[in-house]
C-alpha cells in the first residue's frame, strides 16, 4: 500500500500558495511531515512507557491526542502524517484527533479510517467514516502534470475540500488557497497565480460573476458542487469561459462522489437511474434520490449515522423531479417551508428568481405566520443596482416574473433587496435567518 506521503515524495516544485502569496514546496511538505511523525512517535513512546511502569496511570496517558492546524499547509502536513500511519483519525474544522498512545507498524502502511463531519447545512453535523480508497476513488490523477493550477474555495477539513486538495497535490499540481478574503482579493490571487481550475459552490460562482475583473481569468476546468447547479448559471459560465470543461458534481460526505455531469445541462440523465453511473447505483423512491456507493459505506458506518435500506442504498434526502429523460433536483426534504400544509422548496423558488435578468443572487426562506404557519420570503442581490433605483418598481417586476413561473403557494410574499448574501466557510448559502 502506497501512502499519500509516499506519492507526494515523487513531486517537486510549488505545492501550495497561501492567500498572502507565500509558497510551500512539495519537498518542504514531505520533510515537515516526516519531522512531525518523529515528534508524534516520541510522544507516543513516552506515554506507552508510562503505562508499562504504572498500569493505573491517569487518563492523561491514554487520552486521544489533538493535532491543531491554522492554515492549509498545516492541514496538509497533519493529514499526511496521520494517513497510513495510524489506524484511525478524526478531522475537525481546526484540528485532527487520533488515539494515544500510538501503536505503529514501522514496516508497512496501515489502511487508515478517516472520520469526517458533514457540513450540517440543514441539520446537526454527522460523523462519517471513510478509507483512503473511498476518499481517493473519484480523483482523476495525471501523474506529474503541471498543466493545472487548482484553486481551493472549500473548507479544507470537509469532504469537498479534501477532494480538491488531493486532486491537485496527487497530480503534482500547484494549489492556491482561496478559502478566505473578499471576492475581489480572491480574483486578484487567482489572476496573480494563473490558476486555471476552480471547484466551488454555485453560490461562490455567482459571487465571482458579479466582479468586474473576472474576464482576466483563463479557466480550463470548472466544477460546481455542494448546491444545485441551475441552467442559467451553467449557461452563463459556459458563455464566459467557452473553452473550459464544466462539470457539476453530485457528492456527499456519506456516499462520496456520486457522479459528475459534463453536458452543461441542469440535472442528470434518467438513464443513470436505470443503469448506474461511476460504479454507483441510483434509485428514486417517493421522489427522493437514493444512492448505493461502490464502497461499503454502511459497513464502515455501523453507528446509524447513515440512513439506508436493506440493499445498501443511502437516503440522500434530496427530492427530485423526472421530466422526459432528465432528473432535476427540487431541494432538500428537510429544508422545505410549510405554507398552510403545502411544502415549498426554497431551491426551486431561488432557481426561478435567478432566471430573472434583474437578480444576481437569491435566498428564499420561511417567515412565521399565525394563519399559514409560514410564508415565503426572498432576499435578493440585484444584477445591476442603478442609481436612484425605484426598488418598489423592481420588486413588482420580479414578483410578476415569479407569478408566471411559480405556483401561487410557492410565490414569495415579500422581496428584500440586499447588498450581499452570506456564504459559509464551505461556500454554501447560509440558510439560517435571524
Amino acid at each position: 500500500m502506497t501512502t499519500l506521503l509516499q506519492q507526494l515524495d515523487t513531486f517537486d516544485g510549488t505545492a501550495i500558495i497561501s492567500p498572502n502569496g507565500d509558497t510551500t514546496s512539495f519537498s518542504s511538505i514531505v520533510s515537515k511531515t516526516k519531522a512531525l511523525r518523529e515528534e508524534m512517535k516520541a510522544v507516543g513512546t513516552k506515554s506507552a512507557d508510562a503505562l508499562v511502569n504504572n498500569p493505573h496511570q491517569n487518563e492523561a496517558a491514554t487520552k486521544d491526542r489533538e493535532l491543531p492546524f491554522s492554515s492549509l499547509t498545516e492541514f496538509v502536513i497533519g493529514l499526511l502524517a496521520l494517513e497510513g500511519w495510524v489506524e484511525e483519525f478524526s478531522i475537525l474544522s481546526d484540528r485532527f484527533i487520533y488515539p494515544h498512545p500510538l501503536t505503529l507498524n514501522e514496516k508497512s502502511a496501515v489502511n487508515s479510517t478517516w472520520f469526517l463531519f458533514t457540513s450540517g447545512t440543514t441539520g446537526k453535523p454527522k460523523q462519517i467514516a471513510h478509507t483512503t480508497k473511498s476518499i481517493c476513488a473519484s480523483l482523476r490523477l495525471r501523474g506529474h502534470s503541471k498543466q493545472s493550477c487548482w484553486a481551493l474555495t472549500y473548507e479544507p477539513s470537509k469532504f469537498a475540500g479534501i477532494q480538491v486538495i488531493l486532486q491537485s497535490l496527487l497530480s503534482g499540481n500547484c494549489l492556491v488557497d482561496c478559502s478566505s478574503g473578499s471576492t475581489d482579493e480572491k480574483v486578484a490571487l487567482l489572476k496573480e497565480t494563473r490558476a486555471n481550475a476552480i471547484s466551488a459552490t454555485p453560490s461562490w460562482w455567482r459571487q465571482l460573476l458579479m466582479t468586474n475583473n473576472m474576464d482576466s481569468l483563463s479557466l480550463t476546468h470548472i466544477t460546481l458542487g455542494g448546491e444545485t447547479a441551475d441552467q442559467h448559471l451553467l449557461s452563463t459560465l459556459s458563455s464566459c469561459f467557452p473553452s473550459a470543461k464544466i462539470f457539476h458534481i453530485y457528492a456527499s460526505t456519506e456516499a462520496g462522489v456520486g457522479f459528475a455531469v459534463s453536458d452543461k445541462k441542469a440535472g442528470f440523465p434518467k438513464s443513470w437511474v436505470e443503469n448506474g453511473v461511476n460504479r454507483n447505483y441510483l434509485r428514486i423512491k417517493q421522489n427522493i434520490l437514493w444512492i448505493k456507493p461502490w464502497f461499503d459505506a454502511v459497513r464502515l458506518n455501523n453507528t446509524g449515522a447513515i440512513e439506508c435500506d436493506d440493499k445498501g442504498y443511502i437516503n440522500t434526502q434530496d427530492v427530485v423531479l423526472v421530466e422526459d429523460e432528465r432528473v432535476f433536483f427540487k431541494g432538500r426534504l428537510n429544508g422545505t417551508i410549510n405554507v398552510g400544509g403545502h411544502k415549498v422548496f426554497p431551491e426551486t423558488v431561488e432557481s426561478v428568481l435567478l432566471n430573472s435578468p434583474l437578480v444576481a443572487q437569491a435566498k428564499v426562506y420561511g417567515k412565521e405566520n399565525k394563519i399559514l404557519g409560514s410564508v415565503v420570503v426572498a432576499d435578493i442581490v440585484l444584477s445591476i443596482a442603478p442609481a436612484n433605483a425605484d426598488y418598489k418598481e423592481i420588486k413588482l417586476s420580479i414578483l410578476l416574473y415569479c407569478k408566471t413561473h411559480l405556483d401561487r403557494k410557492d410565490m414569495p410574499t415579500k422581496i428584500n433587496v440586499v447588498d450581499t448574501l452570506a456564504l459559509s466557510d464551505n461556500g454554501k448559502l447560509v440558510r439560517t435567518t435571524s
